[in-house]
């Protein structure tokens, strides 16, 4: 799942607003039409830039070290710090931005490699199914060892089985999955004491994945079979449609087994039902900022339990929402600090605050030294 800009993961980089701040209200304003998907320089400055999406979908592609880049869809009002290497390439063809800059502040550099954005396209692809069969062995089957020039896989539904493939012997179990490339040589047998069924699906395959090596052996759980009679079932009405549904079923079990090596992951709707969720808390905490939050009244503003957003962040930020809270509040007053425009008082009363006492404390415990004591450090 692409990550748009209101992820918590971009906090790093910036920051994001529901509407534009009016800090960037009175910067120079450039209008952009995005066409390359390629880039080999990036942008910085030392004050803050505002991006918009106009048109389209953009990515915007960010750094710290002009190494490591991380993506992220532009959504809403995005504001890069400075210092943070950037550039914007379109998803979507074109693509339009503004750009909210001060211009003697921005800046360029090229790149040792140019980089590319990536589009979601597909590199495996079924061609065809040639054959779905179900067979029942008894006890000391042995099969005839052949060479097929299409892709076999084998899944075991009840019992055990033996295969040979290509001089490697595999043991075959309730719920294990064999894939066979064209050309290997292979044989299939059960032993004396064990009997077994399995589906043996024959298809055409294309695969363009780069540099992987596709594993053959599979221990699976229920949900592969849940997906292999998805399937089953799809063949049993023999429509244009139904046969594109078999197609996407087998192709997707394939995926699920190259990708995972066996399935039982956590259920991805929940996962970006739960990002996109904190997200959304992040990007209102920040925006009321200077205003006093309480998990309280976060949990009334998205209608959700005090459990269901503690659960929330220490899941995904290994911290409460009080803890974050503090975290941020205690941050920006470092900022403000250093500035040298607030006293200590009017600081704590702008971050919400209940004292001044109760701000002092929570600086201490969080820098090691007294608001007052920070101030004077800065100014050595």
């Amino acid at each position: 799942m692409q990550n748009l800009t209101t992820n918590f993961r971009f906090k790093k980089y910036g920051d994001v607003f529901y509407q534009m701040p009016e800090a960037g209200q009175y910067l120079s304003a450039s209008a952009i039409t995005l066409k390359m998907k390629t880039f080999d320089r990036v942008f910085y400055s030392s004050s803050d830039i505002y991006i918009t999406n106009e048109e389209g979908i953009s990515i915007l592609f960010v750094s710290l070290d002009m190494v490591h880049f991380d993506q992220f869809i532009v959504h809403r009002v995005v504001k890069i710090n400075p210092d943070v290497y950037f550039n914007i390439v379109p998803v979507s063809d074109p693509s339009d931005i503004i750009m909210y800059y001060q211009e003697s502040d921005l800046k360029q550099m090229p790149l040792p490699e140019p980089m590319e954005f990536r589009p979601i396209v597909p590199h495996l692809e079924v061609q065809e199914i040639l054959q779905a069969v179900f067979y029942v062995r008894k006890g000391n089957y042995h099969g005839r060892g052949h060479i097929d020039n299409f892709y076999e896989m084998i899944y075991v539904d009840q019992g055990t089985m033996q295969a040979i493939v290509d001089d490697h012997e595999y043991t075959l179990n309730q719920y294990d999955a064999l894939i066979i490339d064209p050309g290997q040589k292979h044989v299939v047998y059960t032993s004396p004491e064990c009997s077994c069924s399995y589906l043996a699906i024959d298809f055409n395959m294309k695969n363009t994945f780069e540099s992987i090596t596709m594993p053959h052996y599979f221990h699976t759980d229920k949900h592969i079979h849940q997906i292999l009679s998805h399937f089953m079932n799809a063949l049993e009405i023999n429509t244009i449609f139904n046969d594109e549904l078999a197609i996407v079923f087998l192709k997707e079990a394939l995926l699920m087994l190259y990708q995972n090596g066996k399935s039982g992951r956590v259920d991805p709707m929940q996962e970006h039902f739960e990002s996109t969720l904190l997200n959304e808390i992040i990007v209102y905490i920040h925006n009321n900022l200077f205003s006093p939050i309480s998990v309280e009244d976060l949990c009334v503003h998205f209608s959700i339990s005090r459990s269901t957003i503690q659960n929330l962040f220490r899941s995904q930020l290994d911290m409460t929402p009080k803890q974050y809270i503090s975290e941020l509040k205690l941050s920006e007053a470092q900022k403000l600090i250093l500035q040298y425009k607030y006293t200590i008082s009017e600081i704590s009363d702008q971050l919400g605050f209940t004292s001044i006492h109760y701000f002092s404390r929570k600086f201490k415990e969080r820098f090691n030294m007294s608001p007052t004591e920070f101030a004077k450090k800065g100014t050595e």
